[in-house]
């Protein structure tokens, strides 16, 4: 049957006739007067360049998922309890997850033994859901074998049976600063595959330099080193490049920004194609494990995590992610309940089913702008990867602190944005909930250890029988030989400030001295309302429009120490110094909202302090006030 494509087609856009140069003129004319550049453009932390508007890019092929195939959407199977694990998976599975991400950690799934793993997934059918093991750093080799004992136990075939084992000898040095067995790694490898699994056996991991602080470019670049470091590490124990690199899956993390992480999945498929073609090796598309961010994710208002996470899960299924984890919105929190379990679970399936993304293979081949970003990201990662094999290596490079040094450098400079604001975190740092408190979340009670004997063995293969004669988890060792990458959340240090004030006694109050009627002070005084709510600062307003004597009055009667005067550049040049000298003598430290071109001598000599203006250190300025706010109910600091 043929069919005429032409019947699909509508002329539309005929009704919209205007070329960019129009097209620009309109968008400046709504802008008011703010450039346009502003809005069409930005850099990334590391100074990549985002241009919004491109025009149209040759379409070309990047071999990945395939039209149609859905990505697996995984959930975390953490639930301490291994018969309340398996009815959480089993509500999982029949609600729209395929697959689930087993956390086999000290604060994770209790399942140290095979009967307790086969209890958690009772009724799981392992040949038809994928799963994917999370294992505490060091114990990667004694999960590993845990899962092919269950399988065994199952007597299931293994080809048969998806699992992504999530074995990463550098993943356990930056998390720990500790290198496992890497003869004991190449035996796993080996052995799995002798046993009939077919499924990658090594997650090149770039979820830690992530969470660290790591720029996009510098994450990518990540994975390709580790990537090199397993082929390097392991071709002393039998294993070439092909066998390495075909047992690779990679994990990434997926966050807020949804064309740099668009973007970077689809560099992700570039960058190893190139890999593979440095090694001699034919083309073969890596799976691709993405995980929503959780150095996004916020304590303060976190229901907005949900917003974070739903554009997150979004952006990794354009991008060509394999599969994908939703973490729940209250995980910074330290878990998880019923209800967040679901919202995440049901993320995927809306993302799934209203997007309808998966149907199309790389839904942004051809956008000028995400083209444009994919090849930027790439040139940058490969550019970082060839510094890091400068260095020796990542193994080289985390021994010396090289790695480390270059994932705080871009730490620092994502953090000065964030307290400044340009990278605004809503519900912390911009829009806070005033009388919020913070959230808890009761732990669940974990189960007591069963008093098996931790499992040993000479190799895999023994591991995999300790196992099956009852053996338990063994905490994992290795030599350490460098030091642990320090990861860390872009909320914390409004959280912090936050918490302490909330959590004081007495909370630290700023009086604002309004200045003219509400038409002229409310911005700036909502400028300095909303910051002070982000580090847990209270507020107590004066009269408006009066006299001097009368805000000086009002502030002595407030008890607060701090007094920030709020106005408009005219009233600042008129009556700002006046008021800030009555507030002065009356006992205030003075500041003023804005940063007038006009009149500074002026409201310096009256005993303004500082000034208080969009783009300055938020964090710096939360500080100071605290300390001075705070000092007048016992502090608060």
């Amino acid at each position: 049957m043929t069919v005429d494509a032409s019947a699909f087609t509508t002329d539309f856009a005929s009704d919209f006739p205007a070329d960019e140069a129009q097209w620009r003129k309109a968008a400046e004319a709504a802008l008011k007067g703010r450039p346009l550049e502003s809005v069409i453009k930005a850099r990334l932390v590391d100074g990549t360049s985002v241009e919004a508007i491109l025009p149209r890019a040759p379409v070309r092929t990047i071999a990945g998922r395939p039209a149609g195939q859905r990505w697996v959407a995984m959930t975390r199977l953490d639930v301490a309890a291994p018969a309340a694990a398996a009815r959480q998976a089993l509500e999982d599975l029949n609600n729209g997850a395929s697959g689930l991400a087993l956390v086999l950690t000290g604060d994770g799934l209790a399942a140290d033994t095979l009967d307790r793993l086969d209890e958690a997934l009772d009724r799981v059918m392992l040949d038809l859901v994928t799963t994917a093991i999370e294992a505490a750093p060091l114990a990667g080799l004694q999960a590993a074998a845990l899962v092919a004992a269950l399988v065994e136990r199952r007597g299931l075939k293994a080809a048969d049976v998806p699992v992504l084992f999530g074995l990463d000898l550098v993943r356990d040095v930056a998390l720990t600063g500790a290198l496992p067995d890497l003869a004991k790694v190449a035996d796993a490898i080996t052995t799995l595959r002798a046993k009939g699994f077919v499924s990658p056996i090594l997650m090149i991991d770039g979820r830690a330099a992530h969470e660290a602080g790591a720029s996009e470019a510098q994450e990518l670049a990540g994975v390709l080193a580790t990537a090199v470091e397993h082929v390097r590490s392991l071709a002393a124990h039998g294993l070439d490049a092909a066998a390495v690199l075909d047992a690779s899956a990679i994990a990434l993390s997926a966050d807020g920004d949804q064309f740099a992480t668009i973007a970077k999945l689809r560099a992700a498929r570039l960058l190893w194609a190139a890999l593979r073609r440095e090694f001699g090796l034919g083309e073969r598309p890596v799976h691709i494990h993405a995980e929503t961010s959780r150095r996004m994710l916020t304590i303060n208002d976190f229901q907005t995590n949900i917003v974070r996470s739903t554009i997150a899960a979004f952006a990794a299924g354009v991008g060509g992610a394999d599969s994908v984890v939703v973490l729940p919105h209250s995980f910074a929190l330290g878990g998880a309940d019923a209800d967040a379990r679901r919202i995440a679970r049901n993320v995927q399936s809306i993302v799934l089913e209203e997007t309808n993304a998966y149907r199309v293979a790389d839904p942004a081949a051809g956008a000028g702008a995400i083209e444009a970003l994919t090849d930027a990201l790439a040139e940058k990662a490969w550019e970082a990867f060839q510094q890091i094999e400068a260095e020796g290596g990542m193994l080289a490079a985390l021994k010396s602190g090289f790695w480390q040094s270059r994932l705080g450098e871009t730490r620092a400079s994502r953090e000065k944005l964030v307290a400044s604001r340009r990278i605004p975190l809503v519900g912390v740092s911009e829009f806070p909930k005033a009388d919020e408190m913070r959230a808890e979340v009761t732990p669940a009670e974990r189960p007591a250890a069963g008093g098996a004997a931790p499992a040993s063995g000479e190799n895999f293969a023994a591991l995999v029988e300790a196992f099956r004669d009852g053996a338990a988890l063994a905490t994992g060792d290795g030599d350490r030989i460098a030091e642990p990458l320090a990861a860390g959340r872009l909320a914390e240090p409004f959280e912090r400030i936050r918490h302490a004030n909330r959590s004081a006694a007495s909370q630290p109050t700023a009086f604002l001295a309004l200045l003219g009627p509400v038409a002229r002070h409310a911005a700036r005084a909502g400028f300095v309302r909303n910051l002070l709510a982000a580090g847990g600062v209270a507020t107590a307003e004066g009269p408006v429009d009066t006299s001097a004597d009368d805000i000086a009055t009002a502030f002595r009667n407030s008890g607060a120490r701090l007094a920030v005067i709020c106005g408009s550049d005219a009233d600042y040049l008129e009556a700002a110094p006046v008021i800030a000298a009555a507030l002065k003598k009356a006992g205030a430290t003075v500041w003023l909202a804005g940063r007038p071109k006009e009149g500074r001598d002026a409201l310096d000599g009256a005993g303004v302090s500082r000034f208080v203006a969009a783009g300055d250190d938020a964090i710096d300025i939360l500080t100071e006030a605290t300390m001075i706010a705070g000092s007048a109910k016992g502090g608060a600091a």
